[in-house]
């Protein structure tokens, strides 16, 4: 598991500013100077995490991996992707999902689910949990994505982190002119609705299509080298307290698909997106009914309304009602 290249320029970029901190860094984690020296260098995700966690110590910065995008001076640059999405796109929504796209093209193991509401627009970042320093992870990527948002010159409401800190929970301004909300339940940025769909005068959308191209050239190899199932199923795992929520449209947008693409992809490996769904959803329940959580407990995790709808729609998958399954704990 690699990170993208412009992630490891930001490093770069950063013992190019602080070259003695970042020295030190690197004598830490036992990486070579010489690396430094390679621009193309594809740095494994391992010790990507270790320069950070190192870092903590030698900036003296228990947020240094949320701070770092702006320590770094990382912005749109007119040769990467990534700037040029934000830089042309029609309004931030354009921008967010395009990054989804490649973001989950480059950098594996994380992704990062919209969430819309009345008045705010909430970008939560989702690491694997496989992935060890997870939050880390997760932290670099809210990092570099609201260095692009503040380049834009759009405010940031809040930030939501999951790192601790030694003074307990607080709420501290950030270089980002943000509070940062630490010891949270998630790792989020949080814009206003209006800051997210305000037209960009500077828009090109023929350039923003070329992107998509792009963009769907390397999904289209990447879709046929991994299990579809399964990547689905991790993306599921995203939507934790939120299980509602999902929906082809979202799951598509976040595989860099259009949804008629993805049931054909899965018309090929002879199932649906509703057979996917009910057996994530089932797994789900049978783990949580012999861990002995109720059934009213699992029926709202699972976003059904009521425990009778969730009952009826277990008896449908199993035969079995709840309770039966959790007397006899049958898989």
């Amino acid at each position: 598991m690699n990170t993208n290249s412009a992630v490891w320029r930001s490093i770069l970029r950063l013992q190019q500013i602080y070259p003695e901190k970042v020295n030190e860094i690197c004598n830490g984690i036992g990486l070579s100077k010489n690396m430094l020296l390679n621009p193309n260098l594809s740095l494994p995700i391992d010790i990507f995490l270790n320069f950070f966690i190192e870092a903590e110590s030698v900036f003296n910065d228990e947020l240094i991996s949320i701070n770092y995008a702006r320590l770094a001076q990382i912005r749109p640059n007119y040769a990467e992707a990534f700037g040029l999405m934000f830089v042309y796109s029609r309004h931030l929504k354009e921008g967010f999902k395009l990054l989804q796209t490649y973001i989950n093209i480059e950098l594996e193991g994380i992704n990062f689910v919209i969430r819309e509401d009345l008045n705010e627009v909430k970008v939560l970042f989702i690491a694997n949990a496989k992935i060890q320093h997870s939050s880390v992870y997760e932290n670099l990527c809210l990092s570099i994505l609201a260095a692009f948002i503040r380049s834009k010159r759009f405010p940031i409401k809040c930030i939501n982190t999951k790192t601790h800190t030694s003074g307990g929970a607080i709420k501290e301004k950030s270089v980002f002119s943000c509070p940062i909300n630490s010891q949270s339940a998630e790792t989020s940025i949080v814009i206003s609705k209006k800051n997210y769909l305000k037209k960009n005068t500077l828009s090109n959308t023929k350039l923003v299509d070329y992107l998509k191209s792009i963009a769907q050239e390397k999904i289209d190899k990447k879709v046929s080298k991994v299990n579809l199932v399964e990547n689905i199923e991790v993306l599921m795992n995203n939507y934790v307290n939120y299980y509602s929520n999902i929906n082809i449209q979202e799951i598509s947008d976040q595989l860099g698909v259009s949804t008629i693409q993805l049931r054909y992809q899965l018309s090929k490996e002879n199932t649906t997106f509703r057979k996917v769904l009910n057996n994530f959803k089932l797994k789900k329940a049978k783990n949580m009914l012999q861990k002995g959580l109720s059934v009213k407990v699992i029926s709202y995790q699972l976003g059904y309304s009521d425990p009778s709808s969730f009952i009826r729609w277990f008896i449908g998958q199993t035969k079995l009602t709840p309770t039966t399954f959790k007397t006899t704990n049958r898989d």
